[in-house]
Order: C-alpha cells, then sequence, then structure tokens
C-alpha cells in the first residue's frame, strides 16, 4: 500500500483529537495514527497547534459542511432549522463524541487565540445562516412578523453548542430528546397561529 494521502493524513488526526481532545492528544498518538514520523509532523505542519488548526479546517470543510446543509439553500426556512436541529441531535446521540469545532470553542479557544478565531467564524457563519432561515420563516408567515430574529438566531447558535454539549457528556439519552424537544417548541411558539392558542386558552380559562 502506498502512503495516505494527505487528506487522509489529516482525517486520521482529526478523529484523535475528536476523540481525546486537544491537550489529551500527544505527538506520539498522531505519529502512530498518521504514519507520519515526528520530523514529518513538525516539518509539513511546524508545530502540533498548526496541525490542529489544520484538522479544524478539514472538519470545517466536510463534517460541518455536511450538517449545514439543510440551511445552505437560500431559500431555507422553518423546516429547514427544524431538520438542522434533527441531523445534529441524531449524530450527538450515537457516538457521543460531540462535535470537534464545538469541543474546541471551550476547551481550546480560550487559551489558543488562532483556534479563537477559527472558532468565531464558524460561529459567526452559523448565526448568518440561522438568521436567514428566520428571517426566511418570518417572510412567509412561519413566524409572527414581530419576530426579532437577532434574538431567535442568537438562541439557536446556543442551542447548536448545548446540544452539543449535552452530547458529549454522560447525560442519558432521553436528556438530548428532550433538548431537541425543547429547541422545536419554541420555534412551534414563534408560530402565528401559537398566539391564537394561548388568547383562547386565556378566554376559556384553561390556560
Amino acid at each position: 500500500m502506498g502512503r495516505p494521502r494527505p487528506e487522509e493524513r489529516l482525517d486520521q488526526a482529526m478523529r484523535v483529537f475528536w476523540e481525546k481532545g486537544y491537550y489529551d492528544t500527544s505527538i506520539e498518538e498522531l505519529m502512530g495514527r498518521t504514519g507520519l514520523h515526528r520530523a514529518a509532523v513538525y516539518g509539513e505542519f511546524g508545530s502540533k497547534r498548526r496541525l490542529f488548526e489544520a484538522t479544524l479546517a478539514r472538519y470545517r470543510e466536510t463534517v460541518i459542511s455536511a450538517f449545514f446543509a439543510p440551511l445552505a439553500g437560500p431559500d431555507a426556512a422553518l423546516a429547514d432549522i427544524e431538520r438542522f436541529f434533527r441531523g445534529i441531535h441524531e449524530s450527538a446521540s450515537g457516538r457521543r463524541l460531540g462535535c470537534l469545532m464545538v469541543n474546541a470553542a471551550s476547551e481550546v479557544s480560550p487559551r489558543v487565540r488562532s483556534v479563537a478565531g477559527i472558532v468565531s467564524g464558524y460561529l459567526r457563519d452559523l448565526r448568518a445562516l440561522l438568521r436567514r432561515a428566520c428571517i426566511n420563516a418570518r417572510t412567509r408567515g412561519e413566524f409572527r412578523s414581530e419576530t426579532n430574529v437577532d434574538q431567535v438566531a442568537d438562541y439557536l447558535v446556543g442551542s447548536v453548542l448545548g446540544l452539543w454539549t449535552l452530547g458529549r457528556s454522560p447525560a442519558p439519552s432521553v436528556a438530548l430528546r428532550h433538548y431537541l424537544d425543547g429547541v422545536l417548541g419554541s420555534l412551534d411558539g414563534l408560530r402565528p397561529e401559537a398566539r391564537r392558542r394561548l388568547s383562547w386558552r386565556a378566554r376559556s380559562g384553561r390556560g
């Protein structure tokens, strides 16, 4: 067999960082998984930090782009936001590794400015996609006309981080399901008919 391609080596390194975290991953483990010698690791990437940054870029290009797919279309709206969160829930409930980018947000970015920049870029793009979908939902009448899309987008970004973090924790699977139900319920509460339901309950004394 030939030597792994650079993309394959990055995928292997990415998996180590994803499983163990940045600080608990040793150069020896990276060498074992990628097949590179120590000199090659430093010669190709310069340092463990730069290798980690390269794996974050690779993760963004492959894994995150797949999760972003429901929101990527310019016409994405409420159903696409719901599909996006269901996809996260399905993955977060699987191997329970969390999201490498979200893991880096809490573990590495407070200490490493360059990683903080990468994470900030991810959060900006995530917020922009969610905000656009919220605007589309409001325009279509799926959300009430007075819905504050900036507030909702920020809440949804926080929910993404929360769901991934909960998925990496020892919390039972039912907790992840309840978290998803809470997010979907909050979105349902923005529908115009939700206000009418609340008004009817208030008038009928069924609140």
